[in-house]
């Protein structure tokens, strides 16, 4: 819903925070092994179900520290477009 509201560069921001959270939380590695590595296709995530998500780990994404954002001005400094 935030979303709507946002611009292109603060979606970006978001999605670069959300990404982070990600490869903080453990769950990206633990596809990653269950597919690609051990294969077994059998990933023992974090939650058994949506149901037992909690409104803290959903904060987890959504609310991170702003140390995370992605600074964009700098893609176009260093002349990368």
């Amino acid at each position: 819903k935030r979303g709507r509201q946002m611009n292109l560069e603060e979606v970006f921001k978001m999605e670069y925070k959300i990404s982070q959270g990600f490869m903080e939380s453990g769950e990206f590695y633990e596809g990653v092994r269950a597919l690609l590595i051990d294969k077994d296709n059998t990933p023992k995530w974090k939650h058994k179900s949506i149901d037992d998500v909690t409104k803290s780990d959903v904060d987890f994404f959504f609310n991170r520290s702003e140390k995370l954002d992605l600074d964009l001005t700098k893609l176009y400094k260093d002349g990368i477009s």
